[in-house]
């Protein structure tokens, strides 16, 4: 089911998860192929693959080993993944690994002339390829 919100919970997950994790979204689906990127960009967004989900993070986390250098590659794609909420939204990243397996990133969104700000918690789980959001 759809259901209408008023507010940015889903769009976080959308921009780090919402991409055709074998390939780039922009410019390289097959035609009568199956792309593994959020529905909506098909459905929504089909005339213009410039504003399509193109997330690089699921990939990235499926690739990378939890490692600090990796922590730092993790935020920066986040960051990449996030860059279009900066027009209307100013976004603060953090990452931390939590354990050998599981990696927190959290995400800040602060509206401008608004004193409140959004807060958003994703858990990675590597070994078990799963995600889990706190609220």
């Amino acid at each position: 089911d759809l259901e209408i919100i008023n507010g940015f919970q889903n769009m976080p997950y959308l921009g780090m998860f919402g991409g055709n994790i074998k390939a780039s979204t922009v410019g390289e689906k097959v035609e009568n192929e199956q792309a593994f990127d959020w529905w909506g960009n098909n459905l929504l967004m089909k005339n213009n693959p410039t504003i399509q989900f193109n997330s690089l993070l699921e990939k990235k986390l499926k690739d990378i080993s939890l490692t600090p250098s990796g922590r730092i590659e993790i935020l920066n794609t986040v960051k990449q993944d996030l860059e279009f909420m900066s027009e209307f939204s100013t976004v603060t990243v953090e990452t931390s690994i939590i354990s050998t397996d599981r990696i927190e990133i959290l995400i800040k969104l602060q509206e401008p002339d608004n004193l409140e700000s959004n807060e958003f918690t994703y858990i990675w789980d590597s070994t078990n390829s799963e995600l889990t959001m706190i609220q």
